[in-house]
């Protein structure tokens, strides 16, 4: 996408600040209800459905975040070699920071998927032995 931007004549925009900040408060609000969720489910106030809705939501934050972060590692290695021209130092700075916010919302992803994870009792009370059966 950067070389079909430069292929214009153009330059790709800065990332507005809104983003990173916007990633921070969606991955603190997705760990949040991977912490609450065990205990809803223990509860039995969460629904199968919800848990399923969960573990969709917490699938999709892993990749949004993946795919956010790579994206965002390629357009400031790319102007990394500029950083001492304002404009440029402006795109990796703040092209940094997303990068770190998409790698939160990875994480907080990952905590929500585990979270939806129903230990066995059974596997609890048995655990594997190391020869097989």
């Amino acid at each position: 996408m950067l070389l079909v931007v430069e292929a214009v004549g153009s330059y790709p925009p800065v990332v507005p600040w809104s983003v990173p900040i916007t990633l921070v408060v969606l991955a603190v609000l997705v760990a949040i209800y991977g912490r609450v969720l065990p205990r809803r489910r223990e509860q039995h106030r969460a629904s199968p459905q919800e848990s399923f809705a969960a573990l969709g939501v917490g699938k999709a934050m892993v990749m949004t975040g993946a795919v956010l972060a790579g994206a965002h590692t390629v357009y400031v290695m790319r102007y990394l070699q500029l950083f001492d021209a304002p404009l440029p130092s402006q795109r990796v700075v703040q092209g940094g920071v997303t990068i770190v916010a998409a790698l939160l919302l990875s994480g907080a992803g990952i905590l929500l998927e585990r979270a939806c994870v129903i230990k066995d009792k059974d596997d609890e009370d048995h655990p594997a032995s190391a020869e097989p059966v």
